[in-house]
């Protein structure tokens, strides 16, 4: 059955966006993002997720093939970059937080109440891991193995020689509730959280974390790096935050919006994209020094998001909310 698509064009007059809507007949939903930047247009269409628990995380390791993970240990997966939804594991495992694929082979998935999934298969089959007891929030894994997972005051790491994995609590007395993970090579990571020291850093594997000075004042919740130098971290009160000497020095940006900020991912150095509550979307083209509020034809809260390819980015919720943005230039400005 076609559903209308509404397309729209806006000019800001002192503070009074004006909107000229036209219909258009479409076999899907769309909502088409009425900021026009030299013929730049973002599209939004809402996947069926299936469900109405909360997806928690959301990560995609090829244009094609993506993960979401949330409540009921439900673990959706995608093989059309998106489009599309399927369960590949829901009932065991409680309420689960984070997952990372680094190959459409090969990943982890974690959560509360000693929650460790890993899959050598692509999800088809997923064999539990025991954490210690430990509630973990988010997980890294390389290509060659080597994962990193976070959570209540810990870092858990494993790899390919060592079976199990290793717990490093309160290492240096510097690990706060840790909420996100990332690396940048086999050696060098920071992860984000709550408490004084909101970003931490290793440079030797996980085997010591540092703190690094930066302007947050409240707690991080997601943390993305493209390269050893460039990285943002976002998290309460719209926060976000950013760093071109790998985290040696942290400087605030400003994003418009006092709303607490769930994900954050970046494609490379200029190209990002941030999620959070009542369904506030942001995008920036140039490393974070403007960002663009993008509509998103949905007011549940966004947790998590996850670039597919250089054009389309994948966003999670509660409620079962699925997004899926794709951009490009058309013909859509007037001279």
């Amino acid at each position: 059955m076609a559903h209308n698509v509404y397309t729209a064009r806006a000019a800001l007059i002192g503070s009074v966006m004006a909107l000229l809507l036209t219909v258009l007949n479409c076999t899907e939903d769309k909502f088409i993002d009425p900021v026009c930047e030299g013929c730049f247009r973002f599209h939004v269409t809402h996947p069926n997720s299936g469900t109405q628990e909360i997806l928690r995380d959301v990560f995609f390791a090829d244009s094609a093939n993506g993960w979401t993970v949330g409540n009921d240990g439900i673990v959706l997966h995608s093989d059309d970059g998106g489009v599309t939804w399927s369960a590949q594991h829901q009932g065991a495992g409680g309420r689960l937080w984070g997952v990372h694929f680094p190959t459409s082979d090969f990943g982890y998935v974690v959560g509360e109440d000693d929650t460790l999934l890993r899959t050598g298969d692509g999800g088809d089959s997923w064999t539990a891991r025991s954490t210690a007891g430990f509630d973990l929030t988010a997980v890294y894994m390389d290509d060659q193995g080597r994962a990193f997972a976070v959570g209540d005051h810990v870092v858990l790491k494993a790899n390919n020689s060592i079976p199990s994995w290793q717990v490093y609590q309160d290492i240096d007395n510097v690990l706060p509730f840790l909420y996100g993970v990332t690396f940048v090579d086999p050696n060098k990571g920071w992860a984000v959280g709550s408490g004084d020291n909101r970003i931490i850093n290793t440079t030797d594997a996980g085997a010591h974390w540092f703190p690094q000075s930066n302007p947050a004042t409240q707690p991080l919740l997601d943390v993305s790096f493209v390269d050893g130098s460039h990285g943002w971290a976002v998290g309460v009160g719209g926060t976000v935050v950013y760093t071109a000497d790998g985290g040696a020095t942290w400087t605030k940006q400003t994003i418009g919006t006092s709303r607490v900020l769930h994900g954050v991912d970046f494609w490379n150095v200029e190209n990002g994209a941030v999620v959070g509550d009542s369904g506030v979307v942001f995008t920036t083209t140039d490393g974070g020094e403007t960002w663009e509020q993008r509509l998103s034809g949905n007011d549940n809260d966004l947790l998590s998001v996850s670039y597919a390819d250089a054009h389309t980015l994948v966003v999670c919720g509660v409620n079962g909310t699925l997004l899926r943005f794709t951009y490009s230039w058309e013909e859509c400005c007037e001279e």
